[in-house]
């Protein structure tokens, strides 16, 4: 897996994350099975002639299939304005070599023409399906009657999303995934447990929810975290 134009906060919030996750990326860096590239090595990279980016590729992807992979993928983000300069030489790599390229592109950042470009050189889109994204917390939708969270989601943020949760669950999406919610605090826990409504199913729920949800079949008239005894 090849990553291009992240930051240095970029990979350090990354590899942060995958740690969270129980993922620790450090082994396969070492090997060689992830690269992550800096901002500064991805505009050389992406700043090559073709004939050079393209070789550099194949003998990448060469390397991995001798070593037993099925090949290579890459990814990342463009860091500049409006199309990456290879588009067209990966699309040809995609069809010839047993590589996979997904391109991000904030469809805000393009022009219509732009837009048409990326559509005629990609095989799939995948259009952006979140429903909530504050660059903290991510709600996304990923199939009909199913919701997915994903992030961290406190005081900051929980009074903003829980209408997002509360229209989708009225709308029939009624399974919450919580698989990839990374943190939350018990203000965030009790109002995602006690403020969308009935029905709700909270899928694979952390320590701090299942206790909280725990706490309050025993006792519903527990108080909201921070509201006063009377």
């Amino acid at each position: 897996m090849i990553l291009v134009g992240l930051t240095d906060r970029q990979t350090a919030e990354l590899t942060h994350r995958l740690r969270q996750d129980g993922v620790d990326p450090e082994p396969a860096a070492r090997r060689g099975d992830l690269v992550m590239m800096s901002d500064v090595v991805s505009r050389e990279f992406l700043g090559l002639p073709t004939r050079d980016l393209t070789g550099r590729l194949v003998e990448r992807i060469d390397h991995a299939v001798r070593a037993g992979y099925r090949g290579i993928r890459l990814s990342g983000l463009f860091p500049g304005v409006g199309i990456a300069p290879h588009e067209a030489t990966l699309d040809r790599l995609v069809r010839d070599h047993p590589l996979t390229v997904f391109c991000p592109y904030p469809r805000a950042d393009l022009t219509v023409a732009e837009v048409e470009r990326v559509r005629a050189l990609h095989h799939v889109e995948v259009t952006d399906t979140a429903l909530y994204d504050d660059g903290m917390l991510r709600i996304t939708r990923p199939r009909p009657g199913r919701l997915r969270l994903a992030g961290r989601m406190n005081a900051t943020n929980h009074t903003a999303a829980l209408p997002v949760l509360t229209a989708a669950a009225r709308a029939g999406d009624r399974d919450i995934d919580l698989t990839s919610l990374r943190d939350i605090d018990i203000a965030a826990a009790h109002a995602l447990i006690t403020g969308i409504g009935r029905g709700i199913r909270l899928r694979h729920p952390g320590p701090l929810v299942q206790r909280l949800a725990r706490l309050l079949a025993q006792h519903p008239d527990h108080p909201a975290p921070g509201t006063p005894d009377r």
